[in-house]
């Protein structure tokens, strides 16, 4: 039988009065042959009421079991938030490199352009390159540039039917023609993924004018990769007396790790 909470109450003054009434007996020396048989009743009756308050109604008070329910109701609907928040921003990444990239087609309709979407790609890799989702169905081949959207992102290096291989522009194997968009001195730009993710444009005259964060664009003497790519800017400078040159180094414009989306520069041999 479940109490209310007046019972409840009623219950436990009596048994305070009861108490009350003991202690002063006790006291007096009056319970000395009663004082066993009274000390169980006084057990019996605590017992029973802290079971009574136990069940007792409270407001606001629910079993452990529903309040662990509540609980893991709630995470479970927190997870399901953070899930779908996390969906929201990488659609929304897609969303801004496919407009770039539809902004870089409008500026050079001369060009044809196959959409890919990156499907793998290791940071961590001795290689530095990304797999696409498009292949030699949809004419792609060995040497084709890609770009994200106007920037240079790096080389296709290997094919198969639906998908492939691109080796990015910071990878220590990629040499890529360029120049410097002022002056126009021209050089070539050398992948150094070991030093902070830079390029390194070399074989450049020593008496080159160079400017901090001077844009470095793709000259064209490279096959199949077109002139005024942008490659990245200039970071630094070193020149190197033995070899008569000077190198610059070049941070690349490209975030690597954010790319969702690219475009292959569909181009000939010539």
């Amino acid at each position: 039988m479940t109490l209310t909470a007046r019972q409840v109450a009623v219950l436990v003054a009596l048994f305070v009065a009861t108490s009350a009434t003991l202690i002063l007996l006790d006291h007096q020396q009056r319970l000395e042959t009663v004082k066993a048989p009274a000390n169980r009743f006084a057990g019996a009756v605590e017992s029973a009421l802290a079971q009574a308050l136990d069940r007792a109604p409270w407001p606001g008070r629910g079993s452990q079991s529903e309040l662990e329910a509540q609980l893991e109701a709630l995470r479970a609907e927190r997870d399901r938030l953070l899930a779908e928040n996390a969906r929201l921003k990488e659609l929304e990444q897609e969303v801004i490199q496919l407009r770039e990239q539809l902004g870089f087609k409008q500026q050079n309709p001369d060009l044809t352009l196959v959409p890919a979407n990156v499907i793998a790609y290791d940071p961590d890799a001795l290689q530095q390159a990304i797999v696409i989702d498009r292949g030699a169905n949809a004419g792609i081949q060995i040497g084709m540039p890609v770009v994200s959207p106007d920037f240079l992102v790096g080389l296709v290096t290997e094919v198969e039917a639906d998908r492939a291989r691109v080796t990015l522009l910071i990878d220590s194997s990629m040499q890529i023609g360029a120049l410097l968009q002022e002056s126009r001195a021209e050089g070539i730009v050398y992948g150094q993924w070991q030093r902070g993710g830079l390029l390194e444009l070399r074989h450049l005259d020593p008496n080159t004018p160079v400017r901090e964060g001077e844009l470095v664009v793709t000259s064209g003497r490279t096959a199949r990769v077109p002139a005024g790519l942008v490659i990245g800017t200039v970071y630094g400078g070193e020149r190197e007396v033995a070899a008569s040159e000077l190198r610059l180094a070049v941070r690349p414009l490209v975030d690597y790790k954010a790319l969702r989306s690219v475009s292959v520069i569909l181009t000939s041999e010539d």
